[in-house]
């Protein structure tokens, strides 16, 4: 009893006197056990609670089940592994699979006139989709399924016919009737422009060029070096059409070229008639057949010196008071096998039209997404614009679910091509409402034949990186854990045979290294390095790069069989233990 009093009396006189002793045996406790920290490795998949669940029962806190970008994945997991291996410490490494949110992302890329140059073309545009496409080829060789790029590119502008409706006059009558208020207030009235000089409405080629800047800029973009053949109608006595040829110079629309003239039957008849006695062959057959032929073989054969002439007589016929320097866009038929249109620049000079050397191709700069796939570049496939609602259910022409898109779209595919192989890609351009603007999306298919579909490649997918433990925290880690096999101690016996002549016997003998103390055959931790420098560099990771890591296991005896490690790194071409 009185032992009993004493020790309770103890008790409590540690409790009200001894804090800091206890305090201290608390931080010994500690320490003992950072120092024991557990080397481990381990495969870990996120789950969806991982995302979601709040800081403070052991998530991220995310809104959405996925990560927005490596970085951070790379920032948030290293806390979600401390949270899940709480004692692991310096050493251990954690494979960990998730989810990534990654909507095609076309890479941008200008083509310059030194890539014109690469390629072996003698002018800075691409003529051809085939060119593009062998640009493609070149400038991203390492291209993979799925990849994406958007090619801005300078190419040969097709010039574009508009004619100036009813809507488009009263926008001029609008928009010009400050500056030109009879000549406004009549072509919103009459719907056309007044070409009767001396009138109080009458309007000039430079104020119908202020009209034509009102109207394209109206309906179109502005894209430099865009040309536009632009109808409109007139009233210079009695109703007429004229056409004006401009083009967008980056600032404003301007006049091109000359006026634009087609021949037509009665055309070719004069030339018939004029030329027949020159060159009787060519000349019957282009008022025959209404066209020059051009085939250098035929006894018809119509050279550019000819055709030249022949353009001479009939502008000369139609337009006798031309003053020099007078230009014309000149279009007739060609016969080459078929009939195509062939326009002629042609400027008034010393009383005889010739080429207008002047008179070049007009380019613009376009802007184009291309998809990888079937080890091809290829432009997305467009959607009809009333598909949306009409075969797709959609209310609006658009889709504001990526999940739908994949759905709708891979039906519509499947009739499109029935006879579609294992393997095959498509890539289809569609309209996605974000929740405040339609923009355009793009979405890649690849055929699955087992299944008969065609299998959507949504944006969530799954990634993997590696994070290891620096004693201080997780980090992201490209180490390789490589375990040696029975065929990579021999190799080290073999190539370390006249340096260490019992222990290289020993490895290839047994399969491991020797780690007795003093024994002959022992392997010290510098062999070891000298070993798996060896190793690395000759056999299992020749093409290395800087920095990467490897984890080696490999088997040992020392009194017994067992497993240990050694964690190198590659610096400055030799492998050395990771600090």
């Amino acid at each position: 009893m009185k032992n009993s009093i004493y020790l309770l009396m103890m008790f409590l006189g540690l409790a009200l006197t001894s804090c800091e002793p206890m305090e201290d045996l608390h931080d010994d406790l500690d320490r003992d056990l950072d120092s024991r920290a557990i080397e481990g490795i381990t495969d870990y998949t996120l789950t969806a609670d991982d995302y979601t669940e709040d800081v403070e029962d052991g998530g991220l806190g995310l809104n959405f089940p996925n990560f927005s970008s490596l970085d951070e994945a790379s920032e948030l997991i290293p806390q979600l592994l401390s949270n899940k291996f709480p004692v692991w410490g310096e050493g251990s490494l954690a494979r960990v699979t998730f989810d990534l949110y990654a909507p095609i992302d076309a890479e941008a890329y200008t083509v310059v006139d030194a890539d014109y140059e690469a390629m072996g073309l003698d002018v800075n545009y691409f003529t051809s989709s085939s060119q593009i496409t062998s640009f493609l080829q070149a400038e991203f060789p390492q291209a993979k399924t799925n990849d994406y790029v958007e090619l801005t590119y300078r190419t040969i502008a097709v010039e574009m016919a508009y004619d100036i409706s009813n809507d488009d006059f009263d926008l001029i009558g609008e928009a010009l009737d400050e500056t030109y208020p009879d000549p406004a207030s009549s072509a919103a009235q009459y719907s056309n422009f007044d070409r009767r000089e001396g009138r109080d409405a009458y309007w000039s080629n430079d104020m119908i060029l202020d009209a034509i800047n009102v109207v394209l800029s109206d309906n179109f973009p502005d894209v430099e070096g865009q040309t536009y053949e632009v109808s409109y109608r007139i009233y210079d006595g009695s109703p007429g059409t004229e056409t004006m040829d401009v083009k967008f110079n980056g600032t404003e629309y301007v006049m091109i070229g000359g006026t634009a003239y087609e021949l037509d039957n009665d055309d070719y008849d004069f030339v018939g008639a004029e030329l027949g006695d020159d060159y009787p062959g060519p000349a019957g057959n282009a008022a025959q057949y209404n066209s020059f032929d051009v085939r250098s073989t035929s006894g018809n054969f119509w050279s550019e010196a000819m055709l030249l002439e022949a353009i001479n007589v009939v502008l000369k016929e139609q337009f006798p008071s031309a003053t020099e320097g007078a230009q014309f866009d000149v279009t007739y038929d060609a016969y080459s096998g078929s009939v195509n249109a062939v326009i002629k620049s042609v400027i008034l000079t010393d009383g005889e039209y010739v080429i207008d050397e002047t008179a070049s191709v007009s380019t613009i700069m376009e802007t184009s997404v291309f998809a990888f796939g079937d080890g091809r570049w290829m432009m997305p496939m467009e959607l009809p614009s009333n598909i949306y609602s009409q075969e797709f259910g959609q209310r609006f022409n658009n889709f504001s679910s990526e999940s739908d898109a994949g759905f709708y779209i891979g039906r519509y595919l499947e009739p499109l091509f029935p006879y579609a192989q294992q393997g095959d890609f498509v890539s289809v351009g569609y309209k996605y409402y974000n929740g405040s603007a339609t923009v355009d999306r793009y979405a890649s298919f690849i055929y699955n034949e087992e299944e008969r579909e065609w299998d959507f490649i949504p944006s969530v997918i799954e990634q993997t990186l590696q994070f290891g433990h620096e004693g201080t925290g997780w980090v992201v880690d490209n180490t390789i854990v490589y375990q040696l096999a029975p065929g990579d101690y021999d190799f080290i016996g073999e190539q370390l045979s006249d340096t260490y002549e019992d222990p290289s016997w020993s490895v290839g003998n047994y399969n491991n290294f020797d780690r007795r103390p003093g024994n002959a055959n022992q392997w010290t931790d510098a062999m070891l390095l000298e070993a798996f420098n060896i190793l690395l560099s000759e056999r299992v990771a020749p093409n290395a790069e800087e920095g990467q890591k490897y984890l080696l296991s490999f088997a040992i005896y020392n009194g017994t069989n067992t497993i240990e490690q050694m964690h190198l790194i590659k610096e400055d071409g030799v492998w050395v233990p990771v600090q």
